[in-house]
């Protein structure tokens, strides 16, 4: 029998490592794995145990230029690492030109956009040296102008490029509230051979005004349990096109492992009902819709418009105008909850709202520029020095540039670190040497280490911080995945930083011997080979 799956999320792994469930496959998104992170060591980790599927959310395919080429070497090895059952991306698109949004953003269904996914689809499979397949999207609006209907859309795209299609029933039945479309001719027009996977998720629902009548707008979420009407709807789908390969999605507001497996339960009943054996379908060939303005210029507009916060979307039809603002709060609640997990003790020390305040300008500001929003954050201690309230707070800058310092070494490479055992001794000295990827060394006026300890949210003891004690400095690596923060002594920072300026160790030992004990440079150079902070370069 089919089994179905579930996504995997972070917090998923303890509670699946303890009660093993008996379920089919699990889902990653992709981007949530990019680096050599513990997470990443985790999903290969599953991997012996289960079958994995890669779920893409960043590589933007429908959009206007060209492909980020960083984000599909990023993805091809993760591929090649894991060996997925199924990779998929989405019919949408995230980015244009500098400026990407951590959301799936609509794409006019126009000949110019079949023309441009399906090279980009392209791309993507010769990269990977596999099919994809393209999920459907939820829909919160249309465009003004006439667009190709989104199964015919789907089912050339997947004729033209070889691609098979993710047929999403929840974001079938969320659009077809949400546009006024029928599911059911929805789910019958698509070409049954096409169909490589269904998902299953819940929506939640917001009741706005708008114009002074009540509106209800489907949102999809991924934090309920399915509704009636979609299981009503996968049943169809089952019925019209056979059994695939069925995942639950849930990406927040996690309840306890065994809530989301009952509801693989409850797929599993449907798929046992319905025959593996798919009915071939006819493909539908799109007509060329030609649209007046061009998809450059389309996705410039809803760039301005969700990053402005603009009340309406122009080139959305007139009573869809207004409903950019369901873009507008997926993207900044996305990249508040982001860089709160960035910065969690910068969050707590100026406060809920005002951090808030603060995202919100830095987002304006300066978008994110790449699909792996682990990315994006950098340059937020720079807000500090322009917004005003924060006199009070002189080491919250040291403060953010630690906590960056642990998010992003993280994320960063550490398995092409020196090994001091394996390289000949008498060459060590002389070897040019930088430390790898995951160090970072913080110094600061103020005690950002305790601050940073004692600020976080799940921090219990008393707060007890003395802003008058000696600076800190801290080094910051990682080891076996996991990353260590360790304060050090102002002359052992000193040697370290000397170190850090990419000649060998011969050098920096001449520069700093005579203002350093040679206890000092003596153990700091032994925790600097323990700990294998340095590469060769």
């Amino acid at each position: 029998m089919m089994k179905s799956g579930l996504g995997i999320r972070p917090e998923l792994f303890g509670p699946i490592e303890r009660i093993t469930p008996e379920l089919g496959f699990f889902e990653a998104h992709s981007e949530n794995y990019f680096g050599e992170s513990i997470a990443r060591a985790k999903l290969l980790a599953l991997r012996e145990d289960y079958p994995i599927s890669l779920h893409g959310v960043g590589l933007s395919l429908g959009r206007a230029d060209n492909l980020n080429q960083q984000h599909l070497a990023d993805l091809k090895k993760l591929v090649d690492e894991v060996d997925p059952m199924i990779v998929s991306e989405h019919l949408a698109w995230s980015a244009y030109s500098h400026t990407h949004l951590p959301d799936l953003l609509p794409l006019p269904l126009t000949g110019q956009a079949l023309d441009i996914i399906c090279q980009h689809v392209d791309e993507m499979q010769t990269m990977l040296g596999r099919q994809v397949l393209i999920e459907n999207p939820s829909n919160y609006l249309l465009f003004e102008q006439l667009q190709i209907p989104e199964p015919e859309f789907l089912n050339a795209l997947a004729q033209r490029t070889g691609c098979g299609l993710l047929l999403d029933v929840n974001n079938v039945h969320v659009s077809a509230m949400n546009i006024n479309r029928d599911g059911r001719a929805y789910i019958d027009a698509i070409n049954t051979s096409a169909i490589g996977q269904y998902h299953l998720a819940g929506y939640t629902e917001v009741d706005r005004e708008h114009n002074g009548v009540s509106e209800r707008v489907l949102i999809d979420t991924h934090n309920q349990t399915v509704y009636e009407p979609v299981w009503q709807l996968f049943e169809h789908t089952l019925g019209r096109h056979g059994a695939r390969p069925t995942l639950f999605e849930w990406d927040s507001d996690f309840p306890e492992l065994e809530v989301l497996v009952a509801e693989c339960e409850k797929a599993d009943e449907l798929l046992e009902r319905f025959p593996d054996a798919v009915k071939k379908g006819d493909s539908s060939i799109a007509s060329t819709v030609d649209w007046p303005q061009a998809l450059e210029i389309s996705q410039e507009q809803f760039l301005d418009s969700v990053i402005s916060l603009s009340s309406q979307l122009d080139t959305a039809r007139a009573e869809h105008k207004h409903r950019v603002w369901i873009y507008q709060n997926n993207i900044f609640g996305a990249v508040q909850d982001y860089m709160s997990e960035v910065y969690p003790a910068s969050k707590g020390v100026v406060g809920e709202d005002f951090f808030k305040q603060m995202v919100h300008v830095f987002l304006q500001k300066s978008a994110p520029e790449h699909g792996n929003i682990h990315l994006y954050g950098d340059r937020f201690v720079h807000l500090c020095e322009t917004l005003e309230g924060l006199d009070g707070l002189p080491y919250l800058a040291d403060l953010m540039t630690y906590e960056w310092a642990l998010h992003s070494s993280y994320f960063a490479k550490a398995s092409d670190v020196l090994d001091p055992a394996s390289f000949p001794q008498e060459d060590l000295l002389s070897a040019d040497v930088g430390f790898n990827d995951s160090v970072h060394l913080v110094s600061s006026e103020f005690p950002v280490f305790e601050i940073q300890r004692q600020s976080v949210p799940t921090y219990q003891g008393e707060v007890a911080i003395d802003l008058g004690q000696s600076q800190d400095n801290i080094l910051v690596f990682k080891r076996n995945h996991l990353v260590v923060n360790e304060v050090v002594g102002a002359s052992q920072m000193e040697f370290l930083k000397e170190i850090g300026k990419k000649g060998n160790l011969l050098q920096a030992i001449e520069q700093v011997q005579g203002s350093i004990s040679a206890d000092t440079l003596s153990a700091t150079l032994s925790l600097v080979f323990e700990a294998r902070l340095l590469k060769l370069v």
